[in-house]
C-alpha cells in the first residue's frame, strides 16, 4: 500500500479525545482528520465563556452559556449566508459575461 493511501486510512480512523469546557470533560470519538476542528471549537467556546464572564460578571452561568450559544449561532448563520450567496454571485458573473459578449457582437 502506498503512503498516500496509508495517510487517508489513518485520517479516517477514529480515536477518543477529551474536551474540557468549564470543568466538564467530554469524551468524544472523532476521526484523526477532524481532531483539530474539535480542539479549535473547544478553544473558541472556552474563550467566549471567559469573555462573557468578564463582561457580564453579575450574570448566571446559564445566562453566559445562552450568550455564547447565540453568538455561535449568529456566526454560523453568517457563514451559511455567505456560502449561499457564492453560487448566485458566480451565476450573475456568467450572465454578465454572456451579456457583454452579446453586446460586443
Amino acid at each position: 500500500m502506498n503512503r498516500a493511501m496509508e495517510e487517508v486510512e489513518w485520517s479516517e480512523k477514529e480515536f477518543k479525545i477529551h474536551i474540557l469546557i468549564n470543568g466538564v470533560r467530554l469524551p468524544l470519538t472523532v476521526k484523526h482528520k477532524d481532531e483539530e476542528i474539535y480542539r479549535t471549537a473547544e478553544r473558541i467556546v472556552v474563550k467566549f465563556i471567559n469573555d462573557y464572564q468578564k463582561i457580564y460578571s453579575q450574570k448566571s452561568y446559564s445566562e453566559i452559556l445562552t450568550y455564547v450559544a447565540f453568538r455561535l449561532a449568529v456566526a454560523l448563520t453568517k457563514q451559511d449566508s455567505s456560502e449561499n450567496v457564492a453560487p448566485l454571485a458566480e451565476r450573475i458573473k456568467k450572465l454578465d459575461d454572456e451579456l457583454k459578449a452579446l453586446l460586443a457582437s
